[in-house]
């Protein structure tokens, strides 16, 4: 279960290491506090996930729970893979250019990096798998992801797509495995 949940909160966090990236590439720094309120909204959203996934456990049988929610995982990675090339997670959430992420744009950037989570863990839920230390994982790897893609970004001066949509494929592909996995 370790091991599941460990790749679960890696495939719905690496997007952090594209956006860190991103930002050190357009030198905008993001502050310890700023990481630490991405850290809190990634946990938060991630247990809210966890919630509503055993509330649908709890209206429908367990054969349809476990259905909804590895569907919901293979579908997610469909999803990832076909909005790999959106520009929607790359979207700046620097609103007021200072090349810095402030705690409010902290705000924005942590829902918008938690809805891949959101969603898996609801799926993970539903379908009976239990992970309780999935959200503490999930906001430990959007917080190091982070830190590191802003690292590179910083020691580069231009980098191409491949990150961003490498990244986004690969984590499709991998909830896509995964759910089937379940099914078999």
């Amino acid at each position: 279960m370790f091991i599941n949940s460990l790749v679960l909160a890696f495939t719905s966090s690496i997007d952090s290491l594209g956006i860190g990236i991103t930002y050190g590439i357009k030198k905008t720094k993001i502050t310890l506090t700023s990481k630490i309120i991405l850290f809190i909204i990634s946990f938060v959203i991630t247990n809210l996930s966890i919630l509503v996934g055993n509330i649908i456990r709890k209206i429908f049988s367990e054969n349809v729970s476990f259905f909804i929610g590895n569907s919901i995982l293979i579908l997610i990675g469909f999803f990832i893979i076909a909005t790999s090339n959106s520009s929607n997670k790359n979207s700046n959430y620097d609103f007021n250019n200072s090349n810095l992420i402030d705690p409010k744009e902290a705000l924005a950037l942590g829902i918008a990096l938690s809805l891949d989570s959101f969603c898996i863990g609801v799926g993970i839920s539903a379908s009976k798998i239990t992970f309780n230390i999935f959200p503490l994982l999930v906001s430990i790897f959007q917080f190091i992801f982070l830190s590191i893609g802003n690292l590179v970004g910083n020691k580069i001066n231009s980098f191409s797509n491949f990150s961003n949509k490498t990244s986004s494929i690969i984590s499709g592909i991998l909830l896509i495995l995964i759910g089937i996995l379940k099914f078999v």
